[in-house]
């Protein structure tokens, strides 16, 4: 099945429009060029013709005058003797008095046609034959007089032929030419574009949450709009990362105060249990042997005991993350097919989902719900229209499988790399892909990558099963 053009890439399809432009114009042109030259060579035969009646006209009229037949066809027949330029194949004078039609012709042709039927109605005329002779014929006048008519045969194939060969060559040149200037045009509007499909990709990078400046190389010299227009973007990349950096400086901080009232919290709470079981710890040393001491040092041991525990529930309480876990069921799959149907829709994109699992699979729903409904979304915006995206489950050796396909333009090496834990984080990926990698590895997951340019991305995923509720 032919591939739609509406299916390339902008950056093809707008190049070769303006070829198919720059070869139809340049073809069009040039055939009416030579459409125009053809006529005008008609108008030169013709004139050829006239300027030949010219002067055999000139030389029968002193004899026209004289009535003179025999002198009239010796004169034709030595003017057939004469053809350096144009070929005479017969010729002929129709007088309107006595003398009649005198003809003349060569002994190699077939003279025997009649003249044409024109010749005497009209004053002047001419025929295209298509045997690649002309006929051509004019009234003899003198002053006033009207003696008959001059009526010439001429041979002018040899001129024909060389006008065909003119114009094949012409067609031929035409097309090389025509040719050679949509390539070079075809070139010269990706390489206006270049700058322009450049920041469409980084962009799109951007999107997957890898925002990166436009290197040094890729900025053209000589386009100071594209130049401004990429400088316009690393400014905005480079805010990007200077606001991503400080996000992360001030979580760090966060983090830091939080972990400061944590050790303050415990070491407050913790000091006053401490002191009293250090004072039961003196009294068991001291009076140890006697049994009403020793009773109440043990009840005070225990009950700094049951304070310190209780200090540390309480701050778990605070500072612990418990998600509300429940298991994966089948269902969560068609939510996901409901959430990502839209989108598909809208991009022509088809969303095919397999879920050959049990009922309930005990793994996090919430967690990996989320981190394929971020796949699924990424996929369908890397496919092209009329591509299809896939997502198959299964389960296999404790662990389920997830597996998603699609038929895009292949993933970013550097984002695959930190996507599969074969690079360190800071090595490329924004707070979209990071997010996720920190789902899959609170989820004690694993996460394998095919992918090559233009061929499209395999990302499995591979969860293994959890007995109960997940802890941070």
């Amino acid at each position: 099945m032919p591939t739609s053009p509406y299916r390339l890439p902008v950056t093809v399809r707008l190049p070769l429009v303006a070829a198919a432009m720059i070869f139809v114009a340049a073809v069009a042109s040039t055939q009416t060029a030579i459409f125009f030259m053809g006529r005008q060579a008609d108008r030169q035969v013709q004139t050829l013709g006239q300027v030949y009646l010219d002067g055999l006209s000139a030389a029968l009229l002193p004899y026209v005058k004289n009535a003179d037949a025999s002198t009239i066809g010796a004169t034709l027949q030595k003017a057939l003797a004469f053809h350096e330029g144009v070929v005479d194949r017969r010729l002929a004078y129709i007088d309107y008095d006595a003398l009649g039609t005198t003809e003349a012709a060569r002994s190699d042709i077939d003279a025997s046609g009649p003249l044409p039927a024109d010749a005497q109605a009209n004053a002047t005329g001419f025929i295209r034959a298509d045997d690649g002779t002309i006929w051509i014929w004019r009234r003899l006048v003198d002053g006033d007089t009207v003696h008959g008519t001059v009526v010439a045969n001429l041979d002018v194939s040899a001129f024909e032929a060389e006008r065909g060969t003119l114009r094949w060559l012409l067609l031929l040149f035409d097309l090389v030419f025509s040719g050679v200037c949509a390539l070079l045009g075809f070139f010269m509007v990706r390489r206006v574009q270049k700058p322009v499909a450049t920041v469409a990709r980084h962009l799109y990078d951007a999107a997957l949450g890898m925002v990166r400046p436009i290197g040094d190389g890729e900025i053209p010299a000589d386009d100071r709009q594209a130049a401004q227009m990429i400088h316009a973007f690393n400014a905005m990349a480079n805010a990007t990362q200077e606001r991503e950096s400080l996000l992360a400086h001030i979580a760090e901080q966060q983090r830091q105060a939080d972990l400061g009232r944590l050790t303050a919290t415990i070491a407050h709470e913790v000091r006053n249990p401490l002191g009293g079981m250090r004072t039961a710890i003196s009294t068991l040393k001291r009076f140890g042997d006697r049994e009403e001491p020793r009773a109440e040092a043990v009840q005070f041991l225990d009950r700094g005991v049951s304070a310190l525990q209780h200090v540390v529930d309480a701050t778990l309480e605070n500072y612990r993350s418990r998600p509300n876990w429940r298991p994966l069921s089948r269902q969560d799959f068609e939510d996901l097919r409901l959430l990502i149907e839209a989108d598909g829709k809208s991009r022509d994109v088809s969303i095919i989902i397999e879920a050959d699992i049990p009922e309930t699979v005990s793994v996090a729903a919430l967690e990996v719900r989320q981190i394929l409904l971020n796949l699924l979304l990424n996929a369908v915006r890397a496919s092209a229209r009329g591509r299809t995206v896939r997502l198959k489950a299964s389960l296999a050796d404790r662990e389920l499988m997830v597996v998603v396909e699609d038929e895009g333009t292949g993933l970013d090496h550097g984002v695959a790399r930190v996507m599969e834990g074969r690079a360190g984080r800071e090595d490329g990926p924004g707070l979209g892909v990071s997010v996720m990698i920190r789902l899959v590895e609170q989820l004690q997951g694993r996460v394998s990558i095919e992918s090559a340019p233009g061929l499209g991305t395999r990302i499995t995923l591979n969860f293994p099963l959890q007995d109960g509720m997940l802890r941070s």
